[in-house]
């Protein structure tokens, strides 16, 4: 039998502990800060008071440089500066594509350059000084090593939805030879974020150079939009030493603002603006409000007598910036070169499908691509020279099997060529015989027909002989030592023909403990049983065992939980009956959702498929009631029992914490138990389960 797993390999490039920054919210846009540059830089601080001095002292000497034009004068040219982004992603939106990391940079170069499409509607009164800032950032064709590369890494880490130092310290490549760029969910609360050349000269904050980005205020494009598209133009002013146009902090409007000044002498003093006011007029003088350095969102320019103080900047010492444009470094990081076609890459939306469907095909090849070709080893071959045919497509296999997938990509010269084999799994309607039964027995498990996922690539279920139900193994999750929350994991199986059934019966079984000394240590992990009618199209949960409800089948544990016997066990039967899950697409998939907890196990998977004509075992707990519901006390729960054996009830409130558990011996035939109701009136969920797996839910009101 093949194994078949699916795996997403997690990079974390030179993880290294940091303080996180803590950043206080200003002026807001939708909630998001615009800039957040001085609370970066005083948390900077905060952490490393030692370098406040060093910092205050690069500050002077650039100035001086700056303001005496000892080195703005030294180069006249077009400076170009190598640029490199780091996506910091978690499977989210934040994780963008190529298309807008490539027209953020289109952007940046545009407004650096006066390309500006709208840059004929500066008012009058600045015309006079637009700049064209004579700047250049590229993308790098080459890593640190030399080796071609797109300028793009994509790292996985939650991390992503804090977007702080530690954050940076994922990965950096040398700042004196490209700008980094992180892109994530959350920029420490901010639209984005850079800090002052000074702030980093010293090696002690090297490892904090650079500018951050929420996705969403990364180019005009994808999650972004052209309103916030100059967000990046912003925080690079700060990185080559701009201030906003009010002075040197975060905070717009304020009266003192006038007595501040940015040090440019040509963009007048200013409170400073979060609104488009095109006649501002605050200290005195008409304010430039569509300069890309306030907080207006309708920035159109950058002054001449910036363009001084960034070109200043960018051929300084301070920070090493000098480096950055040397013919040297630009031969190294690739940005001199014509498009470099050097590797042939591509990604897809899914890779397990049944016959029919399709699948989504996206080229990452780099550089300068013009022709595709691919072969989707089925017979069919696609190609193009246009990026609309054939460089994104949708591609429907008709018939099971196993395929590899090529892409062969050209520029007009020369041609690469990739092949992902086993790139996808296509089933057929009615694989797997009927009745199933699963225990895990099979040494070569995970085998054909079942399917494992593990998003994160950390370990996922796997065959174990420490512990079973029955027989000698079963599956387990390491969730002991996983340290990412949410983490999930699934176990879905091929297609099964319901088509002739009338009624579907899931039966399983699994283990688990919370991780701590007594009950009150809760640890909310979820098991969850979902299934499909039309092969995975749509999910449809059907059942969730939850770490604060009935997850728990053993006493808390501060060690690594493993079940000692068939008594730390739980089974759960569920039965289907909806016409939607009657056909030959009919899959069952097994999700587990970590908070933290502790190991999980799963064994005795059984699933049957009863016809019309079919004897089925009576469903005994059809017949059990609960009454009165509602009520203003007490109710009864009558229920009746196949066998004498244990049944255990269970009191929760509405956000699933357990109030109340009662175990007690039922006796074959009718039982009868008395459920006293909580002081506070409510729905409470009464869920009654006995040691055959048998189990009912109720809303219970209590009034």
């Amino acid at each position: 039998m093949r194994i078949f797993v699916v795996s997403t390999l997690v990079v974390l490039l030179g993880w290294l502990a940091a303080p996180s920054v803590g950043l206080t919210q200003t002026h807001s846009h939708d909630g998001i800060t615009p800039c957040a540059l001085n609370h970066a830089q005083e948390q900077l601080f905060l952490r490393r008071p030692e370098t406040r001095e060093l910092a205050r002292l690069a500050d002077e000497r650039l100035e001086r440089e700056t303001q005496q034009g000892e080195v703005a004068g030294n180069r006249d040219e077009l400076l170009i500066i190598p640029i490199v982004f780091h996506v910091i992603h978690n499977y989210g939106p934040e994780n963008i594509s190529t298309a807008q990391v490539l027209d953020a940079v289109d952007v940046l170069n545009t407004n650096l350059r006066a390309l500006n499409a709208n840059i004929d509607e500066v008012i009058p009164e600045f015309e006079g000084i637009i700049a064209d800032c004579e700047i250049e950032f590229r993308l790098a064709q080459r890593d640190p090593n030399g080796n071609c590369h797109p300028g793009i890494n994509r790292i996985v880490s939650d991390l992503t939805y804090v977007g702080d130092s530690e954050m940076k310290s994922l990965i950096q490549w040398p700042r004196n030879m490209y700008l980094n760029v992180w892109v994530c969910e959350n920029a420490a609360g901010a639209a984005g974020y850079a800090l002052y050349p000074g702030s980093v000269d010293n090696w002690q904050n090297a490892d904090m150079d650079g500018i951050v980005l929420q996705h969403s205020y990364c180019g005009s494009i994808g999650t972004s939009n052209p309103y916030r598209s100059r967000t990046l133009t912003h925080e690079v002013g700060h990185w080559l030493n701009l201030r906003h146009v009010w002075g040197n902090s975060n905070n717009p409007g304020l009266p003192e603002n006038c007595e501040e000044d940015d040090n440019v002498s040509d963009t007048p003093n200013t409170l400073g603006w979060t609104n488009c006011n095109l006649d501002g007029y605050t200290c005195g003088s008409l304010d430039n409000v569509q300069n890309y350095m306030d907080y207006s969102y309708c920035g159109r320019m950058f002054s001449e007598g910036q363009k001084t103080r960034m070109r200043a900047a960018a051929l300084s010492n301070t920070a090493q910036r000098n480096q950055l444009s040397t013919t040297s470094n630009l031969n190294a990081t690739g940005v001199l070169e014509q498009a470099i076609l050097c590797s042939a890459e591509f990604s897809q939306d899914r890779d397990i499908i049944c016959v029919g469907d399709s699948i989504r095909f996206t080229d990452a090849s780099y550089h300068g691509v013009s022709e595709w070709t691919w072969n989707f080893g089925d017979g069919s071959v696609v190609s193009g020279t246009t990026y609309e045919e054939a460089g994104e497509l949708y591609h429907i296999f008709e018939s099971p099997g196993l395929f590899d997938v090529q892409l062969t990509v050209g520029n007009g010269v020369d041609e690469v060529s990739t092949t992902l084999t086993e790139a996808v799994y296509v089933m057929a309607p009615s694989a797997m015989a009927l009745p199933l039964q699963q225990g895990f027995e099979d040494a070569e498990y995970p085998a054909e027909d079942w399917f494992v996922e593990d998003p994160l690539g950390d370990g996922s279920w796997f065959v174990t002989s420490s512990a079973s139900h029955s027989g000698d193994n079963s599956l387990k999750i390491n969730n002991w030592s996983n340290d990412m929350e949410f983490n999930d994991d699934f176990l879905r199986t091929s297609t099964m023909d319901m088509s002739e059934m009338n009624e579907i019966h899931i039966s399983y079984k699994w283990a688990y403990a919370h991780k701590g000394w007594s009950e009150d240590d809760e640890t909310d992990d979820r098991l969850r049983i979902s299934v499909t009618g039309d092969c995975g199209a749509d999910w449809d949960l059907r059942r969730m065992h939850r770490g604060f409800t009935d997850l728990p089948s053993a006493p808390p544990t501060q060690y690594q939980f493993t079940p000692s016997g068939p008594e730390e066990w739980n089974g759960y039967t569920i039965v289907l009956d909806n016409e939607q899950y009657l056909t030959d697409l009919f899959r069952v998939q097994f999700e587990f959702e970590s908070r933290l907890g502790n190991n999980i196990f799963l064994d005795d998977i059984n699933i049957v498929g009863y016809g019309a004509d079919d004897v089925v075992e009576y469903n005994w707990s059809r017949d059990w009631n609960l009454y009165p519901n509602p009520t203003q006390g007490q109710s009864e729960v009558a229920f009746t029992l196949p066998n004498a054996g244990s049944v255990r009830c269970v009191i929760s409130d509405a956000s699933g914490r357990m109030l109340s558990e009662e175990l007690t011996q039922g006796h074959e035939g009718m039982n009868q138990m008395t459920l006293r109701s909580p002081e506070a009136a409510g729905v409470y969920l009464v869920s009654l389960e006995t040691e055959e797996g048998l189990r009912k839910n109720w809303h219970w009101v209590v009034q």
